[in-house]
């Protein structure tokens, strides 16, 4: 095609890959050649997504239509807010997964391997916590949440799980965040009307089952 595309590719390992067009115009290709390594099919380099949007101002002033697209984008965007993450969480707890504040932060002190799994999910931005029955996947959940909205400004948590589940979800947030009150944690239960009264409420933690 005579434009050129920016896509995201999975081989195992997903990277964004730049594909110039017939009519991309030298200043491009040579950005292109500087930013993308050609002996991986015009892959960018991890170490450069902060590059990206240098590039996309080059093409956008030479005229030549660039297509992005919007998972390459996302994928991006969502590299760039993990690594700011990663940073802010080194400056807060310099010590890692041994670090005191962080093994203080819930009211019940917390293993150095359910911090590292707390500070994973931060890092990760969403992440599956598969650790075995017994070993405090709810602890480090809960912490990862307390971390998120302690210093990175997230106010609302929801919490979908097995109907049979949810006031244990509601008990143990509020047992060991150390957050009380009706706003806390809200179960939510009842017909389509209470249900939409109490999302309508300001609560940190609301708990739905999947039903619901």
């Amino acid at each position: 095609p005579a434009f050129s595309e920016l896509y995201l590719r999975n081989d195992g390992k997903r990277s964004v890959h730049f594909r110039a067009g017939t009519d991309c115009p030298l200043v491009l290709r040579a950005a292109a050649a500087g930013l993308f390594d050609a002996k991986h099919n015009g892959m960018l380099p991890d170490e450069r997504l902060g590059e990206l949007e240098h590039f996309m101002a080059v093409a956008f002033k030479s005229g030549h239509e660039l297509r992005a697209y919007d998972d390459a984008l996302d994928f991006v965007a969502g590299r760039r807010d993990a690594d700011r993450r990663a940073a802010k969480l080194a400056q807060l707890f310099p010590r890692g997964a041994a670090d005191p504040k962080l093994l203080a932060l819930l009211k019940t002190p917390i293993y150095p391997y359910q911090a590292e799994g707390a500070l994973f999910a931060v890092r990760a931005g969403r992440a599956l916590i598969g650790d075995d029955m017994g070993l405090g996947k709810t602890i480090q959940a809960i912490a990862a949440t307390e971390i998120l909205a302690r210093h990175f400004g997230v106010s609302k948590v929801l919490v979908i799980c097995p109907t049979s589940l949810k006031y244990q979800w509601q008990s143990e947030i509020m047992r060991f965040s150390g957050r009380q009150g009706e706003n806390a944690a809200r179960v939510i239960n009842g017909g389509r009307a209470q249900r939409q009264k109490d999302y309508a409420l300001d609560d940190f933690c609301k708990i739905t089952n999947y039903e619901k």
